[in-house]
């Protein structure tokens, strides 16, 4: 049964299989241009940056009967009205900061034992593995690299911490996207 988590839970625990999620290749490019009176068409600024991108995922509940379904409706509702990550089985390494977009129809949820869940997101996926980097061991001089797996420049938070009784400096700290 193929699925996903979002918020630190499976769609299992709720008995829905993911049927279909409509991922898109790319976030839409965020348009940085205005209008201008008296003047034809606009004037752009440039400004490559990406708006937040939208998930839908199609789901379908396994095995249950309505007066069910009636009763997971809102342990259902609790889980979709939070934030968080959001992961698909397929793509296990890589998840979105995501919240729920539009509302689901309890209605066709009971009818059709179906539905569609879209989530707001925003426009990249992280890479799990890289958040929940550690590197140990650094000495003065030592050169320490970390790789981003990711297609796009991205901030990061690097925090250094001297659990030793000896001064530690000159330390280097070089971060490379691999593939790019």
């Amino acid at each position: 049964m193929t699925g996903f988590f979002f918020n630190t839970q499976h769609s299992r625990d709720f008995w829905m299989s993911m049927e279909d999620a409509h991922r898109p290749l790319l976030p839409e490019l965020r348009r940085n241009e205005y209008e201008i009176t008296g003047r034809h068409g606009t004037v752009g600024f440039g400004g490559e940056t990406y708006a937040k991108r939208h998930i839908a995922v199609d789901i379908a509940f396994i095995d249950l009967d309505v007066r069910n379904l009636q009763l997971l409706a809102r342990r259902l509702a609790h889980w979709l009205s939070g934030e968080g990550l959001l992961w698909f089985d397929d793509e296990p390494d890589k998840a979105y900061d995501a919240k729920v977009f539009a509302a689901v129809d309890t209605e066709q949820i009971i009818r059709t034992k179906r539905a569609s869940v879209i989530f707001e997101c925003q426009p990249f996926a992280k890479t799990i593995n890289f958040l929940q980097s550690v590197h140990n061991g650094a000495s003065s001089g030592h050169i320490m690299e970390i790789f981003s797996n990711g297609t796009v420049p991205t901030p990061a938070i690097i925090i250094i911490t001297n659990t030793g009784n000896i001064d530690t400096s000159n330390i280097t700290i070089r971060r490379r996207a691999l593939n790019r």
